[in-house]
């Protein structure tokens, strides 16, 4: 046994001499992937595993709702009207902010108010028989708390900033780890298939690098199909859609509808200025714009509202236009918003699995005509692949499939990331950073320079934060030349 403790410790010096002598472009390329991920590993390993939860959103909340959210079916659902009449009796000074449809047959509807205090409860009906099967705060839902996690670390606007640059960071660090994990000579052991049985750190490093370059492309596009979400970089990309068509969302996100997409609307309807837009009235209505919560398509999140007319007819005048989804093919998934203040409208959305039967539908209160019809067909090619991307991130386009291929890339990120803390605290001398140490001469490879130099513009906030870095790095060989 003590024999083969040696041979080990041998094997791990020769290892740490053969780094050490290690050309100085690939002790940049460690430095950076180091420094990267220790910043990013605690952060990704927070968001993979809320986002390893959020995947089996809807089968635990059936699961932790079972009691009150489960009902037995009776003939035909009731009006929407009637169900609205039911829940204003529980308080009558309340506003009725939303309706969520039942997603199965034997689901309650979910009706949100709001009362004169701010304060929000949602409230679980049964649809058949109007009775009142539970009241809560909408955001006591443990799936709520974990969505909260994994937009925002609970953070606000602050913390959704920070969840950007550790995704951006993120793809960072996969590149810089890809082209180290890249063998000279292709073999499957230490390259396809960790080493497992070498123990020691080798086994901790190939646990490390192996999975991570399986898994980095999946990796990858979970980041890139939720960047759209981003507080920063989702949004700047919103804008760059008013001057790019293939990035336009839809054809009205543009402050004014062009004449091909107006001839649906009443000349009394008229679009709202661009600072009042459907963020805005989704962060009024829940808080967050996270894709996980706000449950509106991307494609129309930041274009402009159009106006309603007054008085409120109510959701009776809504119903009959719930026709027009395809539910029939693509299943439920509908959520009908109320007005937001004078001039708003009722907004239906329709956000089935599949992100191809997207829909959302404008009713004018005054007189429930349609104002505006948003669905697949009208968005651009970019807002197609963002929607469908969205779906995906969420373990929703492809069924179960997709839920569990997502679940395995989060598991192998998470040991990833896990295995990567365990052969750094093994390597690290007691009481030292060990970060790599890099010549002051040396340099990136030119290809993966200029990479990151790409990366650094796409995403600013990567470019932002590299500043100090370099500046740092800048400073300190400035004082490794200077004569003592």
């Amino acid at each position: 046994m003590k024999i083969k403790s040696y041979l080990r410790a041998a094997e791990e010096k020769l290892a740490d001499d053969q780094v050490l002598r290690a050309p100085s472009s690939y002790r940049s390329v460690w430095q950076l992937h180091f420094y990267a991920g220790l910043f990013v590993a605690p952060f990704l390993l927070l968001l993979a595993i809320t986002g390893s939860l959020y995947l089996f959103d809807r089968e635990f909340e059936n699961w932790w709702d079972r009691d009150f959210a489960k009902v037995q079916i009776e003939g035909k659902p009731m009006s929407l009207a009637m169900q609205e009449s039911a829940v204003k009796a529980i308080d009558p000074a309340s506003e009725v902010k939303r309706v969520v449809l039942p997603f199965a047959k034997d689901d309650t509807a979910k009706w949100l108010l709001q009362g004169m205090d701010g304060r929000k409860h949602e409230v679980f009906l049964n649809p058949y028989t109007l009775q009142v099967t539970a009241i809560r705060n909408p955001e006591d839902a443990p799936m709520a708390f974990i969505r909260r996690i994994h937009g925002t670390l609970l953070g606000g606007e602050i913390g959704s900033h920070i969840v950007e640059l550790v995704a951006c960071w993120t793809l960072v660090m996969l590149v810089t780890g890809l082209w180290m994990w890249w063998p000279k000579n292709w073999r499957v052991k230490g390259v396809l298939v960790p080493r497992t049985g070498a123990g020691g750190r080798r086994m901790w490093r190939d646990l490390h690098a192996v999975p991570s370059a399986l898994v980095s492309v999946f990796v990858i596009l979970l980041v890139l199909t939720g960047l759209p979400w981003s507080a920063f970089w989702g949004v700047q990309l919103a804008k760059l859609g008013e001057y790019a068509p293939f990035v336009a969302p839809t054809p009205n996100f543009a402050a004014h509808a062009p004449a091909a997409h107006a001839d649906h609307k009443t000349s009394s309807v008229q679009k709202m200025p661009p600072a009042h837009n459907h963020m805005d009235h989704m962060q009024h209505m829940d808080a967050t714009s996270d894709p996980a919560k706000a449950k509106v398509p991307w494609v129309i999140l930041n274009s402009p509202l159009p106006m309603g007319g007054e008085p409120l007819v109510g959701i009776a005048k809504v119903e009959p236009h719930l026709a027009m989804l395809d539910r029939a093919q693509f299943g439920e998934g509908v959520r009908i918003f109320y007005p937001d203040g004078p001039g708003g409208t009722f907004m239906i959305n329709y956000i089935p699995d599949q992100a191809e039967g997207q829909r959302t539908i404008h009713v004018d209160p005054a007189n429930g005509n349609m104002i505006d019809d948003i669905g697949w067909a009208q968005y651009s090619a970019g807002g197609r692949a963002i929607e469908w991307g969205t779906m995906l991130h969420i373990g929703r386009q492809y069924g179960w499939v997709n839920q569990l291929a997502n679940l395995l890339v989060c598991l192998a990120l998470i040991g990833a990331v896990i295995s990567a803390l365990v052969h750094y605290w093994k390597r690290r001398p007691k009481g030292e950073l060990a970060a790599p140490k890099v010549h002051k001469d040396a340099r990136m490879p030119q290809g993966l320079k200029w990479g990151l130099i790409a990366m650094a513009i796409v995403f600013p906030l990567v470019g932002a934060s590299m500043v100090p870095i370099l500046a740092y790095r800048f400073l300190k060989n400035r004082r490794a030349v200077q004569p003592a």
